[in-house]
């Protein structure tokens, strides 16, 4: 329909935007339990939180340890943050 509000979330091909993608990311750096979760299952992961099967893919193959030094790092400037 003419004038009808798109989803900002989704991108032309009906895919995810980089915005959703780097909020999932975002999400696994602060959340516990969702990285857990994820490094358990990270296809399954991705797809339940609406990425695509390219963009899933895409997720499955980021290096767990990476990952999970990058979520602590965050996790310590966050608790540092909150001591200041």
């Amino acid at each position: 329909f003419r004038g009808a509000r798109q989803n900002p979330a989704r991108d032309e091909a009906g895919g995810m935007s980089a915005l959703s993608v780097e909020a999932l990311l975002a999400r696994l750096y602060s959340d516990e339990r969702l990285l857990r979760q994820f490094l358990a299952s990270p296809l399954a992961t991705a797809r339940a939180h609406g990425l695509n099967e390219d963009e899933a893919l895409a997720f499955a193959k980021i290096d767990a340890a990476d990952l999970q030094l990058a979520a602590r790092s965050y996790a310590h400037k966050r608790a540092s943050n909150k001591k200041a």
